[in-house]
C-alpha cells in the first residue's frame, strides 16, 4: 500500500484509503461485540463491581454517590472512604459510578444493565484500535491483526465484560494515542481531545493518569523530540489541570498516599513484570525488541514509522510499569489500558515477520492468537512464574487455549459463589435478620434485602448479635497484618452454643467473578472443595 509520509515521520494513506470499507473490520466487529456481551450478566457482580454498583443505587436515589442508604454501609477499606458527617463517596473517581448507574437506570438493578455501558467502551477499544493504526499508518493488515489481537485477549475480554472502569481508560488511552498523531502541533482540535481525555482518565481512575501520562511525554520526547511542541503540550496539561484539581480536592488523594511503603517497590516490580510477560508480552519477544532496540539508548532511532511507533508504545509500556511499582496496591487492573499497546506491538512483529519468512509468521500468529504457550513456556522453562494456580488447568495460568476457556464459561454457565450465596439468604432469611459475611458482603448488599456486616468494612461493636454468620476459608488480614474486623468478631462468637451450622454445598470459590487473570477460574471447581460455613443464630430457628 502506497502511503505519503507526514511532517511527524508518521506514514499516512492516500485520500479515501482509510474510508473505505473493510470487510475484515466487519467481521472483527461482530466477534468481538458476540465475545463482550454474550451472556454480559450471566454471572452476578463480585465484591468490587458490587461496590460500584452498590455506590451507583445510591447515586440514583440520593443524586452523589453516598456509602450509606439507611441500612448498610459500602467500605471496603475499614471505613476511611468517607466522612461520617455526609456519608459521601471520596475514595476513588465517580466517573465509573454514573456510568454504572446510567445502565442501571435504562436496564434495572442488575448485573447486565451495570456493565452494559464499560463492555460498549470496550467494544469501541477494538475499533479504534483498527483505526489508529489505518488511519495514521495506512497499513490495513496491521490495523487488523491489531483489532483481533485485542478481541481474542482473553484478559482485555475479562476486565472489559466488568462493570468498572477497565475499558473506559483504555478508551481513553486510545484517544489521547490518535489525538497525538493526528497533527496537534497544527490542529487545534486534537489537543482539546488530548486535554480531555487526560483529564477524564483521572476520574476513571487517578493511578492510570498518573502512570501514563509521564511515560506518554518521556516516550515522546526520546522517539518525537523534534516533532514536539511545547507550548501546545503546556495547553494540554493546563486544560487536563482544569478537570483534575476539582478531583484532587474531592477524592482522598493525600489520604492514600499515607499507604506507600518503599519495601514493596521491588516484589511490585517484579510481578508487575510477571504479570506483562505471562498475560500481555511474552517473555522471548520482549528480549527480541530489547535486542533489536538497543541502540536506541544511542539515539539511534528505527526510521521506519510504523516500528517508530511500536518502540513509542514499548516505552509507555515500561514507564507504566515503573511507576506502578511505587504504589503500594498492585493489581493487574491497572495495566489493562495498555492492552491495546500491547496488541500493536505483537500485530506489526506478526506482519513484519511475514515480510521475511511467512510460515514463521503463520505459527508465531496462531500461537499469540489462540494459545498462551509463548507467554507461559519460555517462563517455565526459566522458572520465573512460581504461582499456586501454575498447574490448574482451570485457569489462565496454566498451559491451555484461553479462548476454549472463555466460551466454555459463556456458554457452559459456572456456578458463582456470589449468586449461590444470594440464593440462599434471599430463600432462608428474614427480612429484619442481619447478615455478618467476612467476605462478599456487598454481593449480599446489593442482590439482598438484609442488613449485611462484616467484610472489610472494620471494626464491629462489640453488642452486634448477627442472625447469621457467614465464615470464609480465607483469613483476610488489613495493610497492618491485623485481623480485619468481621474475623476478629466472628472469633468471640460462641458458634457451637449460640448458633447452627447449616449444611450447604456452596464451594468456597475465593472472589466468585474477578477479572484478574491469575486469579479467574473458567470452569467449576472439582471435589473435594471446601464449602463456606454458614450459621444460624439458635434462637430465630425456632421462630
Amino acid at each position: 500500500m502506497k502511503t505519503t509520509p507526514t511532517y511527524s515521520g508518521v506514514a499516512m494513506p492516500r485520500a479515501g484509503q482509510s474510508r473505505s470499507f473493510d470487510p475484515v473490520l466487519f467481521a472483527i466487529a461482530a466477534l468481538a461485540a458476540f465475545l463482550m456481551f454474550y451472556n454480559l450478566g450471566h454471572r452476578p457482580l463480585w465484591q468490587d463491581e458490587a461496590e460500584t454498583a452498590a455506590l451507583a443505587v445510591n447515586a440514583l436515589e440520593q443524586g452523589v454517590p453516598t456509602v450509606f442508604d439507611g441500612v448498610n454501609i459500602i467500605s471496603q477499606e475499614e471505613r476511611r472512604e468517607f466522612n461520617t458527617d455526609d456519608y459521601v463517596w471520596r475514595w476513588s473517581p465517580w466517573i465509573q459510578i454514573y456510568m454504572s448507574a446510567a445502565g442501571i437506570a435504562l436496564g434495572g438493578k442488575n448485573a447486565f444493565a451495570n456493565r452494559m455501558l464499560f463492555a460498549l467502551c470496550g467494544f469501541f477499544c477494538v475499533l479504534l484500535t483498527y483505526y489508529l493504526i489505518q488511519r495514521h499508518f495506512g497499513d490495513r493488515n496491521w490495523a487488523r491483526l491489531s483489532a483481533l489481537m485485542l478481541t481474542l485477549s482473553v484478559p482485555f475480554l475479562l476486565f472489559a465484560r466488568q462493570g468498572r472502569y477497565y475499558s473506559l481508560g483504555t478508551l481513553l488511552v486510545l484517544c489521547v494515542l490518535f489525538a497525538f498523531l493526528s497533527n496537534w502541533q497544527k490542529r487545534w482540535f486534537p489537543v482539546a481531545i488530548m486535554a480531555v481525555a487526560l483529564g477524564l482518565l483521572f476520574h476513571a481512575n487517578y493511578l492510570l493518569l498518573l502512570s501514563f501520562a509521564p511515560p506518554l511525554l518521556v516516550a515522546a520526547m526520546i522517539v518525537y523530540w523534534h516533532d514536539l511542541n511545547w507550548k501546545r503540550i503546556l495547553i494540554v496539561f493546563l486544560g487536563a489541570s482544569c478537570l483534575v484539581i476539582p478531583g484532587i480536592l474531592l477524592y482522598r488523594v493525600g489520604r492514600q498516599s499515607g499507604m506507600f511503603n518503599v519495601l514493596l517497590v521491588p516484589e511490585n516490580a517484579m510481578l508487575y513484570f510477571a504479570d506483562l510477560v505471562m498475560f500481555m508480552i511474552p517473555f522471548p519477544i520482549a528480549i527480541a525488541l530489547l535486542w533489536r532496540w538497543r541502540k536506541t539508548l544511542l539515539l539511534k532511532l528505527p526510521t521506519d514509522p510504523a516500528e517508530r511507533f511500536t518502540l513509542f508504545c514499548a516505552l509507555i509500556i515500561l514507564g507504566n510499569l515503573i511507576i506502578l511499582a511505587i504504589f503500594p496496591q498492585r493489581f493487574h487492573r491497572y495495566l489493562v489500558h495498555l492492552y491495546p499497546l500491547c496488541a500493536f506491538i505483537l500485530a506489526w512483529i506478526c506482519t513484519r515477520l511475514w515480510s521475511f519468512e511467512r510460515f514463521s509468521a503463520v505459527v508465531l500468529t496462531v500461537l499469540l492468537l489462540f494459545t498462551n504457550w509463548v507467554y507461559l513456556l519460555p517462563m517455565e522453562k526459566l522458572k520465573i512464574i512460581n504461582r499456586p494456580w501454575q498447574n490448574d488447568m482451570r485457569m489462565l495460568t496454566s498451559v491451555n487455549f484461553p479462548l476454549k476457556l472463555y466460551l466454555t464459561e459463556l456458554t457452559c454457565g459456572y456456578p458463582d459463589v456470589n449468586a449461590q450465596l444470594a440464593k440462599f439468604f434471599n430463600d432462608n432469611a428474614k427480612p429484619w435478620q442481619t447478615i455478618l459475611a467476612e467476605y462478599g458482603d456487598l454481593p449480599l448488599q446489593f442482590y439482598t434485602p438484609f442488613r449485611v456486616i462484616g467484610g472489610l468494612q472494620g471494626a464491629i461493636p462489640a453488642n452486634e448479635s448477627p442472625d447469621w454468620v457467614v465464615r470464609r476459608r480465607i483469613v483476610r488480614v488489613n495493610r497492618d497484618r491485623v485481623l480485619f474486623g468481621a474475623r476478629a468478631f466472628s472469633n468471640t462468637l460462641d458458634l457451637a452454643h449460640d448458633y447452627e451450622l447449616v449444611k450447604t454445598a456452596i464451594a468456597d470459590d475465593e472472589f466468585g467473578n474477578r477479572a484478574d487473570p491469575a486469579y479467574h477460574v473458567f470452569l467449576p471447581l472439582e471435589d473435594p472443595m471446601a464449602t463456606i460455613e454458614i450459621y444460624r443464630k439458635k434462637d430465630e430457628v425456632n421462630q
